[in-house]
């Protein structure tokens, strides 16, 4: 019943234009939304979801950890909106427009999540820089993080390092138990430590960090903490209130299936005049008065936002958003960790293969990495990719120097199988 008022409330919102041009093989009249919510079973469901991708016969995509594909639904309002920027050209800037996006992603993170305390930027990269620089570190202050996390944390980090002088600290994830992960944390915090600094799942095994425990370490030692959340968000339901998260990002080409260049960074509202903007410009302000030296921010996240914007992209990670609500997270999360489930279980019976994931089913996701010993993870990677068109991503990423394979909602079983198949092939 949820889902119909859903879908009924949306199309109110849009007069259902938005679903007049999608490609739909097998049923052109009925709305995709509709085929969703009166789907009978989850066969006839994940049929219907695939149909909105464009992917090539024979063709198997096994990356949405590192990019995911867009729904014909999303790219229908993205050209769409793109056209019609051109007859009526705009800053792209539109505060009613900006919050209903704004609005659409709250319940991404949480039930509790407010607009005013995110702010749309280009990318997770961009939000983390956000965070980095914005924080006030001082010489010598020391942020924690891991040795699994992407460049697009590290880079950062080490920029705040080298013209700061901040201090980074890091230890590696335990993947035989997960909630050992906050005594390894716990062990590193001195008086000096400011920052915990992590993913909330991990792009090099697709480990699973225990947010509620580490939220509350760092509450208790009053530690700011903050969260790269691209291999989460989409693939999971969360409740990032719930953990004490002060700062999370994310990115809406992934698991969202939205356009490149958009993200989300959620600032708590009690620290937004702690987080001091470093880039800024137009819509940044709430007012400003350069003969009385004066400037005032907007008085929520929105102070994070600057100049003129693409926002064809925004509205077209909006759609992305509902995309991924109607199916629901609960249902997506289930079907993505079945698929990795069964491959992780035809992996262990193929000889020489060594597994990184988490050993404890509750740390593990969708994204499953591993090593065929006494095989270069490069070579297995174009034999894969460029002979059996089956896209993967290799991870060099701390010395793993292994395969990653991640699921999502356009897999099935047969992709399980076929990836398998393979595999076995070459051992």
């Amino acid at each position: 019943m949820k889902r119909r008022n859903f879908i009924n409330s949306i199309g109110a919102l849009f007069g259902g234009t938005f679903l007049l041009n999608t490609k739909l093989s097998s049923a052109p009249n009925r709305p995709f939304y509709e085929q969703i919510i009166t789907a009978p079973d989850d066969v006839a469901l994940w049929k219907i979801v695939k149909q909105q991708f464009n992917f090539p016969k024979d063709y198997v995509y096994l990356n949405t950890g590192g990019i995911g594909a867009v729904p014909a639904l999303v790219m229908n309002e993205i050209n769409n909106r793109m056209n019609k920027a051109q007859i009526q050209p705009r800053a792209g800037h539109h505060e009613n427009s900006w919050n209903s996006i704004k609005e659409q992603c709250t319940g991404l993170l949480s039930p509790e999540c407010k607009k005013e305390e995110l702010a749309l930027v280009s990318s997770a990269t961009e939000g983390i820089n956000i965070i980095i620089n914005g924080l006030p570190l001082r010489k010598n202050d020391e942020v924690i993080t891991s040795l699994h996390e992407h460049a697009a944390l590290n880079i950062p980090l080490l920029n705040r390092l080298q013209r700061d002088g901040i201090r980074i600290k890091t230890f590696n994830p335990d993947l035989m138990e997960g909630l050992n992960n906050v005594n390894r944390i716990e062990s590193l915090i001195t008086k000096r430590t400011k920052l915990i600094f992590v993913s909330h799942i991990t792009c090099t095994t697709g480990q699973l960090f225990p947010m509620k425990e580490i939220g509350q370490l760092a509450k208790d030692k009053r530690i700011w903490f903050a969260v790269d959340g691209a291999q989460a968000v989409g693939a999971m339901p969360l409740d990032i209130t719930d953990s004490n998260i002060d700062f999370y990002t994310f990115s809406g080409h992934k698991w969202i299936l939205g356009p490149k260049r958009t993200g989300v960074l959620y600032v708590k509202e009690k620290l937004l005049d702690t987080l001091k903007p470093v880039t800024v410009g137009a819509y940044s302000d709430d007012s400003y008065d350069i003969l009385k030296k004066e400037l005032k921010f907007q008085p929520t996240a929105q102070r994070y936002e600057y100049g003129t914007q693409n926002d064809t992209l925004f509205f077209g990670l909006q759609r992305a958003v509902e995309f991924i609500k109607t199916i629901g997270l609960e249902r997506i999360y289930a079907h993505n960790r079945e698929l990795a489930e069964k491959f992780l279980s035809g992996l262990k019976e193929i000889p020489n293969v060594e597994i990184f994931s988490p050993t404890e089913k509750k740390y593990r996701t969708s994204i499953i990495s591993f090593r065929i010993k006494d095989m270069h993870f490069r070579k297995i990677g174009l034999f894969l990719s460029k002979e059996k068109n089956i896209r993967i991503r290799i991870v060099p990423e701390a010395n793993l120097n292994g395969i990653r394979v991640s699921f999502h909602i356009y897999n099935n079983e047969d992709d399980v199988e076929r990836i398998l198949k393979e595999l076995k092939n070459l051992t």
